[in-house]
């Protein structure tokens, strides 16, 4: 009887996720990430192995120990979850060691977006104007793309797959082409479209195909560039170590914004393209603020409806 162990069906349950089920290539690595993470940390263990729920139990205490955040666990829960059920599906094992396992739990504050107040973006936009500060050939790359980031609220990928012809500058929307191949249009304030626009013109020559964002040597630039140019732009602004600034937090921190500002949940979800409204809805949960304003307009005993 052959004993095979995780390795053997990483690749099978890979095709399965991307040809079966659709997969983005984002998820396909992620979930290859954490299977291979799986094995660094406790083994190559056989699929029947007796401890094989105990060395599961086990990974997440190492994870635990490498200060891994309850979120960060919650996921390589899920991916261990999604591989094991593709295996007793497909019957190469007959029993799910994931049936007991309980994803942490996590309390409100834990779980609501991380996002930048409008402080800290006038920071950010004010350093970056700072020629002394970023005396550099990239410097107008960082500002574009931390205008574009928040404008947008794109997701890192999206951002990079953004083509010249994809900008409608009479009309004032982006396409973006977001997971498995899903296209919106978002609408982009004017002053960014101008921006954009000089910096066409100032470019030697392009066409409607090449990339909006481009490196010195005029290349599509990769998620990696954009991740190491915020954070070289958190160390020059001076923010603490301790302050969550990625590509991924202009996005939470847009959709903060304008549901401060009253945008309506819907909206919301149809510029972020959220597939679900509850996705969309932890930002009215993240709104304390639209939530007070309401109740006091709204409650019987705040408007003296009731005499009491």
């Amino acid at each position: 009887m052959v004993n095979y162990k995780v390795s053997d069906f990483i690749e099978d349950f890979l095709i399965s996720k991307e040809v079966e089920e659709g997969c983005a290539p984002s998820t396909i690595k992620a979930y290859r990430y954490d299977l291979e993470k799986f094995i660094n940390l406790v083994g190559d263990i056989d699929l029947e192995s007796p401890v094989l729920r105990q060395r599961i139990r086990l990974f997440l205490k190492k994870l635990k120990d490498l200060d891994y955040s309850k979120k960060g666990i919650s996921r390589k829960i899920a991916s261990l979850r999604s591989f094991f059920k593709f295996l007793t599906l497909n019957e190469f094992i007959t029993k799910n060691p994931m049936a007991t396992i309980k994803s942490p739990k996590i309390k409100l504050e834990e779980s609501l977006p991380k996002f930048l107040d409008v402080s800290d973006i006038e920071v950010i936009f004010n350093k970056l104007n700072d020629w002394r500060l970023f005396n550099s050939r990239k410097s107008l790359r960082y500002y574009l793309t931390v205008r574009l980031l928040y404008s947008t609220m794109a997701r890192v990928s999206e951002l990079c797959d953004i083509k010249i012809r994809d900008i409608d500058f009479k009309n004032g929307y982006i396409r973006l082409k977001g997971k498995g191949g899903k296209e919106r249009i978002v609408p982009v304030d004017q002053k960014t479209l101008e921006l954009f626009k000089e910096h066409l013109n100032n470019r030697i020559s392009y066409s409607s195909e090449d990339y909006l964002l481009v490196n010195t040597r005029n290349q599509k630039l990769n998620p990696r560039v954009i991740q190491a140019d915020i954070k070289l732009i958190k160390e020059k602004c001076g923010f603490p170590d301790s302050k969550i600034i990625t590509p991924h937090i202009f996005r939470h921190t847009g959709a903060t914004h304008l549901r401060r500002s009253g945008m309506d949940i819907s909206e919301l979800q149809d510029i972020l393209g959220h597939s679900s409204p509850n996705t969309t809805r932890i930002y009215a949960k993240n709104d304390i603020t639209k939530l007070k304003q309401s109740y006091s307009t709204m409650h019987p005993l705040n408007n003296n409806d009731l005499k009491l």
